[in-house]
């Protein structure tokens, strides 16, 4: 029997006397008996830690019975190597002290002096760095006076260093850590220790990282971990993961860095080391926080941050407090980011750690500028940058460069100066997060300072840098994340490229366009982004999701119940209450992605799409379409106007704010349909005259400066044909808008130019984006042989049976086979077992919009409500897909324009088309309106001629445009 198999046996043994038992009968209740008990428990600490500690407690009480004094103070330091790891430092410090206190009354002065080597450690985690490291000092000096052939003394010098090191690495003196492992490599490769050796190269590697050293820190990770996997030393193995997960989020490889954390995440899982956990939990927070994933972010340092308090470890504490700050200040939440910032800084600043509190000084610049207080916002910055300035902590340098640059922004001299030590100090470094910033600024301020082409190959590099990172994504919600701060090195080439005004340069403005727009939507049509891991039945954390998700329904369905409605304090808990599901629903989902072995990462940035190029309009635009895109660049309001031989662009068509308080006085018209049915009756006339008013005036800001060129008959001021091509027909027969920003909001086919509305002179749909739109044409069922109704009737949507009997009417009598799922039988397993293969599906049911969080926009099912993100999940593959349902057609606006809603989820699960409502809709048009959309849409029209056809239907019968303009179409044409 091996010393782990009989090991093994004794921890079976149920109660500590049976264990004595067992050691006595088997002839080991020695001095060396238990002296190989310790040996194991020392192996075993890297890979079974908990049963290490167990090995060790043993191995102490039967000290006394083995007549073996030492082996009692040396269970007792093992049993504080077994706390620590666990995140008790204070336990293991007593420990340790007891152990110490031990040796020495034994007349063990060399094991007493080993105790100082755990002591380091503690130490440094419970923020004691400068006793850490006097500590270290003391040892060193100590083991001096023992021979080089002292095997002993030379391994306790190389530890000695090592930890010395980690202290030096925790306080921001990189380079003497360096310099201290350096020393421990000497020390254990000399006594042939490759494990330890493992050790240096996961230290030193972490240096590395914060040196912007990042090839060489991952030779040194990934060395260590081949020596780990070799041992079968698990924890190890866990850790260098962690670092090495930290390591290729710096160099923005963010797919590889979330993998990497969830395989560190199942090692840890399995070997108990909780306060490696609890570091996990932190660097997790970091990356969500990189990738601007800000209420994952919030949720996870909130949970790192009460383990690491709990725990006593201050320097990933200070961590955690200065990335929440980070997350809150995004957030806009000032007040809890001052707080937290603070203290952070404080923390930083009492472990003499000074190049992380530059990093946190950046950091509060950046909140005092938010606040307006601009001259504190640039002492803070310029004592970053005197704390950093020439001493080789190139990436806090850097981005202190870059937040005095932004500060002076009016100061093009001492701007230009800030960014060209900037660009000096990033020429060698791999860094791409923080040099595509470089390049941006750059890129403007040779703007400004009339040097449009270097301006243009600033910005064209940043560019590329942004897109590069991009190419490393492959999940969805990453994907729409990642734009949210990136998004001015592409207005930036925009505007540049608008200014130049000539035929290829609106070319290559509109390719810029397409580029920052929608793109996590191109990607999930074309296959390019993942959704997640799978089902929640096949997850491991399928359970804790299930409760979750059953709370989560019971609180909305809480939140629709008129006694609810009325009571205000018991709609702000449910807020909370909902809020904190939500949050911890997004958070395992995306933990479940990255922690399933195989999750899928994009092999390289050519496996994102491209955006549509200006040529390829020729090749799906039909010659009788028009296409308008518009865009925002600051306040101004543009539109590239696309037809199948031109291309235009018609810039300065209004500004923001006019078209934002435009549509805030049609949402007030909306509203006024809320008041009752005998009031709008009784004022329908005035309530007609009122809203066309509005969309006159919307039609005059944002379609009349377009007439010349949507007619076809020349050209205004600011258009510019490509290649001197004119339009060959002068009346489109379908018209395309692309929205942009807040223009999503806009009812552009109600839009009145005085005698007309816009949809009675075109055919009209809408995309997200052009790429979109080309992408969407390929999609369309050959024939609707099939059918899904959904309907769910309840207090709230009492005309859903009568709709439900109208569209299987109707779908009856066009032949289609029809499968219905009504009231409680619409399940959500119902839907998702029989939606797949269906070309048409009709959902009639409750839902709402959630401008807060879109993906939790829902349908009410019978039993669940069927979230944004639960759609994206599913499989409706080339379907028709109608959402009668209240405001199914809004959408929350993130920067990147990805406009986050239902229509999306549905399209991004294959949907070709989708025809949703942009406000409450009234349940007797509804009823006529789907009739005649469905008469028309199985007769073979084609899904845009079949839209305008029945509203101008329903308009005959309810001329208000609240009747009959509600619903959209997006996708297929």
């Amino acid at each position: 029997m091996t010393k782990d198999e009989w090991a093994q046996r004794l921890l079976q043994a149920p109660t500590l006397a049976e264990q004595l038992a067992w050691l006595q009968a088997a002839d080991r209740l020695t001095d060396a008996g238990l002296g190989e008990l310790l040996e194991v428990a020392t192996g075993w600490m890297r890979s079974r830690p908990d049963q290490a500690r167990q090995l060790a407690a043993i191995s102490a009480a039967a000290a006394d019975a083995a007549a073996a004094p030492l082996l009692a103070p040396r269970a007792t330091y093992l049993q504080a190597q077994s706390y620590a790891l666990h995140g008790q430092f204070d336990h293991a410090l007593e420990l340790i002290q007891l152990a110490r206190r031990s040796f020495m009354a034994l007349g063990a002065t060399l094991e007493a002096l080993r105790t100082n080597l755990g002591l380091m450690h503690v130490l440094n985690e419970l923020g004691r760095h400068q006793e850490a490291l006097d500590t270290a000092g003391a040892t060193l000096t100590t083991l001096a006076a023992y021979p080089d052939d002292h095997s002993q003394a030379s391994l306790m010098r190389a530890i000695a260093f090592q930890n010395q090191g980690i202290c030096y690495e925790t306080t921001g003196r990189y380079d003497e850590a360096l310099v201290a492992y350096t020393q421990a490599e000497a020390g254990f490769a000399a006594l042939g220790m490759t494990e330890r050796l493992g050790d240096v190269n996961n230290n030193r590697g972490i240096v590395l990282v914060h040196l912007g050293r990042l090839s060489e820190a991952l030779t040194a990770f990934l060395a260590a971990s081949r020596i780990w996997e070799t041992a079968g030393l698990t924890l190890s193995q866990a850790q260098t993961l962690n670092n090495l997960g930290e390591a290729y989020l710096a160099q923005g490889q963010y797919a590889r860095s979330l993998e990497t954390f969830g395989e560190a995440l199942r090692l840890l899982d399995k070997s108990g080391a909780v306060a490696n956990q609890h570091i996990l939990l932190r660097k997790t927070a970091d990356a969500y926080l990189a990738l601007n994933l800000y209420p994952e972010a919030l949720a996870t340092y909130q949970q790192a941050l009460a383990a690491l308090s709990e725990a006593g470890m201050s320097d990933h504490r200070a961590r955690a407090l200065w990335g929440l700050g980070a997350t809150q200040l995004a957030q806009n939440q000032l007040t809890e980011a001052e707080i937290a910032l603070s203290e952070a800084a404080g923390l930083f600043a009492s472990a003499g750690n000074t190049p992380t509190l530059a990093l946190v000084l950046l950091e509060q610049a950046n909140l005092h500028h938010r606040r307006d207080h601009w001259e504190k916002a640039l002492d803070y910055a310029q004592r970053a940058l005197d704390l950093v300035a020439g001493r080789g902590w190139l990436a806090p340098e850097i981005l202190a460069h870059l937040r005095l640059a932004d500060l002076l922004e009016t100061d093009l001299d001492r701007v230009g100066y800030y960014l060209l030590e900037a660009q000096r100090l990033a020429g060698g470094l791999a860094l791409p997060a923080i040099t595509f910033r470089v390049h941006q600024r750059l890129g403007r301020w040779h703007g400004r300072q009339g040097n449009p082409a270097a301006a243009q190959i600033h910005l064209e590099m940043a560019v590329g840098q942004i897109e590069a990172l991009r190419g490393t994504l492959a999940h969805e919600a990453i994907s729409v994340s990642f734009l949210q701060d990136k998004t001015a090195a592409y207005e930036d080439l925009l505007r540049l490229h608008l200014s130049r005004g000539d035929a290829t340069n609106i070319e290559a403005a509109f390719t810029v366009a397409e580029q920052a727009k929608a793109r996590s939507l191109v990607d999930l049509l074309t296959g390019a982004l993942t959704t997640g891991a799978g089902s929640a039945a096949e997850s491991q954390t399928a359970g804790r999701l299930a409760t979750l998700q059953a709370d989560l329904n019971a609180t909305y369905n809480e939140f629709f119940d008129p006694a609810t409605v009325s009571d205000a304090e018991s709609l702000a808990t449910l807020q909370a209450r909902r809020q904190r599901l939500e949050q911890e629903i997004s958070r395992l989902r995306l933990q479940e992605s990255f922690a399933t072995p195989g999750w899928p990462e994009a092999a390289d940035q050519t496996g994102q799409s491209a955006p549509l190029a200006v040529q390829s309009l020729r090749s799906w635009l039909p010659p009788g379409d028009c296409l308008v895109a518009y865009h925002i660049l600051g306040e101004e309001i543009l539109a590239f106007v696309g037809r199948s031989q031109s291309l235009c662009v018609v810039r300065h068509l209004s500004r923001v704010p006019v078209v934002q308080a435009m549509l805030q006085h049609l949402n007030i018209q909306w509203e006024r349909f809320r008041a009752g049915r005998d009031f709008t009756q009784r004022h329908l006339g005035t309530l007609e005259l009122s809203t066309r008013r509005v969309l006159a005036a919307l039609y005059d800001e944002l379609v009349r400066p377009l007439e010349p060129y949507l007619n076809g008959d020349g050209r205004a001021s600011g258009g510019h044909f490509l290649n001197g091509d004119r339009p060959t027909t002068t009346h489109p027969l379908r018209l395309v808008i692309i929205p942009h920003g807040l223009l999503h909001q806009a009812p552009f086919h109600a839009l009145f130019d005085g005698r007309r509305y816009l949809l009675e002179r075109f055919e009209m749909a809408y995309a997200p984006s052009v790429t979109v739109l080309a992408l969407g044409q390929q999609r369309w069922p050959q024939r609707i042989r099939q059918g899904l109704l959904v309907g769910v009737a309840d207090e709230l949507t009492p005309a859903v049976q009568q709709e439900t009997r109208e569209v299987a009417d109707v779908w009856r009598r066009a032949g289609l086979e029809i499968h219905a799922l009504l009231d409680e039988q619409a399940r959500l397993a119902s839907l998702e077992r029989v939606a797949p293969g269906r070309q048409l599906l009709h959902l009639a049911c409750h839902g709402f919009f959630r401008a807060d969080n879109p993906m939790f926009s829902a349908l009410k099912l019978h039993d669940e409500w069927l979230t944004a993100a639960r759609i994206l999940q599913g499989r409706f593959q080339d379907a028709v897909i109608t959402l009668s349902a209240c405001e199914s057609g809004r959408s929350q606006v993130l920067r990147g324009d990805e406009a986050i809603g239902l229509p999306r989820a549905f399209l991004g699960a294959g949907a070709a088309a989708v025809v949703v409502s942009l406000w409450l809709v009234s349940d007797e048009a509804t009823v006529a309106f789907m009739r005649n959309w469905y008469g028309r849409l199985l007769s073979g029209v084609g899904p845009a001629a079949a839209l305008r056809a029945a509203q101008l239907a329903v308009k005959e019968e309810y001329p208000h445009p609240y009747y009959w303009a509600p619903f959209v179409l997006m996708g297929r044409m």
